[in-house]
């Protein structure tokens, strides 16, 4: 691979898309474990299944990364065997805030059900909505002193 992509079992991976990540679980030389829809928009809920493909499936012409923020809390034989024990499971369970991809890979890898994507992308809606409130706040202070209401 291009950019030195050498993962090994149990390797919590993604694919970076450009506007997000795609997260799944490394196996081994060619078999990745994610949560996808088995065809189309990986954002798309209805169909999305917890399932095992090829590696060049999993990154579909993307760059594939190893993703080493996570502190593991399974060894990597046991973070595939739950990835595993899910595949084939979780249909129309998926969920872009609540239980994504990387919600489950994040999972298999440590327990717990985290997506930073999700966080990051709520803290920078958060900023925005208020950064937007604070302008309409000075807005309207601005037109009562301008008007002699205030």
């Amino acid at each position: 691979m291009t950019n030195s992509f050498y993962p090994k079992q149990g390797d919590f991976i993604y694919a970076d898309r450009g506007l997000y990540r795609h997260y799944g679980i490394y196996v081994d030389k060619d078999h990745v474990i994610h949560f996808s829809p088995k065809r189309g928009f990986e954002l798309s809920s209805e169909d999305a299944i917890i399932q095992e493909t090829s590696l060049e499936a999993f990154l579909k012409g993307d760059a594939g990364y190893i993703d080493v923020s996570p502190v593991p809390a399974y060894p990597p034989d046991e973070t595939v065997r739950r990835a595993r024990s899910l595949v084939g499971r979780q249909k129309g369970e998926y969920n872009l805030i609540f239980f994504n991809c990387e919600h489950f890979a994040r999972w298999c890898k440590t327990g717990e059900l985290k997506s930073r994507q999700v966080e990051t992308g709520l803290k920078v809606a958060g900023g925005i909505a208020a950064t937007a409130a604070a302008i309409a706040i000075a807005v309207g202070i601005k037109r009562r002193k301008k008007d002699g209401t205030a």
